[in-house]
């Protein structure tokens, strides 16, 4: 089943954002994330206190704060996760490591872009799934492709500016 059953997602522990969930429905905020181990801390800072409704609908009976499990003195941030790359068996966890749209998530998407940029360029001349796909010359034929999009795109950037360079200073302006 996909992102939109939200009992899913409740399941899974996360939203379609990839954001945790705590067992009653709330998604949790981040708290920190630690490079050197790669892990990211998540809290629900006690959200049922003042948000009676869970974020994931039809997910529980609604929890009061004198109800939840995890507003006590033992836990002043309420439930808390920490994330990692992997998950305890080993696999590869599909949630995110960062919160969607905080500074560092806008810095490593940053450094994905180029990546991303490239399989754009080659969905739109139709080689992001090749009709050699899976044979002997597929790899030949992605960098002949690879090296015509940069071809097109040093081109390009040559005629752009070779064209401003031409352009006519306006009047009563020295050229340098």
């Amino acid at each position: 089943e996909g992102d939109d059953n939200p009992l899913t997602c409740l399941q899974r522990g996360y939203d379609r954002n990839g954001i945790p969930l705590c067992p009653h429905g709330y998604r949790l905020s981040s708290n920190g994330h630690d490079y050197q181990r790669h892990a990211t801390k998540w809290v629900c800072r006690l959200k049922c206190a003042h948000q009676p409704d869970p974020d994931i609908p039809g997910s529980a009976a609604a929890i009061s704060h004198s109800t939840c499990p995890f507003a006590d003195l033992a836990h002043p941030l309420g439930f808390s996760l920490t994330t990692t790359l992997t998950l305890p068996d080993g696999s590869i966890r599909l949630a995110r490591d960062m919160q969607v749209g905080s500074d560092t998530w806008q810095l490593r998407i940053g450094r994905q872009s180029y990546a991303e940029s490239r399989n754009a360029t080659q969905a739109r001349r139709h080689l992001k799934r090749s009709p050699s796909f899976g044979l002997a010359n597929t790899a030949k034929a992605m960098l002949i492709s690879d090296t015509l999009s940069l071809a097109f795109n040093l081109t390009r950037l040559i005629f752009e500016a070779s064209r401003q360079a031409t352009k006519h200073p306006p009047p009563g302006v020295q050229p340098p």
